[in-house]
């Protein structure tokens, strides 16, 4: 008579399990990198320093309200290029997505944060027809479209 002997169970988690892990740890960085930026696009952008400056200074501005309209609110973040260096601060480039009572516009915005003081180098303003405004000198800004002479 043979007698069959129960297996032991393994107690690692095997190879499988080690190869998820180890994508799991590959992977983690970019996870919470990427869950960031789309936090920051969708909903941080109303607790950044320089643009809840510059949300201010947009709807207090008389230039600003005469091509948006009253109420005017920042939208959305379309693009953000941020550098820090420790000491020193950080540096924004943003352009913003604004809506007011009229119209819909996007903002152009270069900003440094050092140490919790704001200060807004450029702030400027495209309107529905593609009119640039700048809002820091309060002058019509040189258009970006490039201009076709015959």
């Amino acid at each position: 008579m043979t007698v069959v002997q129960p297996s032991t169970p393994r107690s690692g988690p095997g190879c499988l399990g080690g190869c998820l892990i180890a994508l799991a740890l590959l992977f983690l960085p970019v996870i919470v990198v990427a869950g960031y930026d789309a936090w920051f696009l969708w909903q941080g952008f109303r607790h950044d320093p320089a643009l809840t400056a510059v949300g201010e200074l947009v709807r207090h501005d008389g230039m600003a309200e005469s091509v948006l309209g009253e109420h005017i609110e920042i939208t959305g973040v379309e693009s953000n290029a941020f550098s820090f260096a420790p000491g020193l601060g950080s540096h924004s480039d943003y352009t913003v997505a604004l809506r007011g009572s009229k119209a819909s516009g996007t903002l152009s915005v270069d900003a440094d944060v050092d140490h919790g003081h704001v200060r807004i180098n450029s702030v400027i303003l495209t309107g529905p027809a593609g009119d640039r405004y700048d809002l820091m000198h309060h002058t019509i800004a040189p258009s970006a479209r490039p201009t076709t002479s015959i």
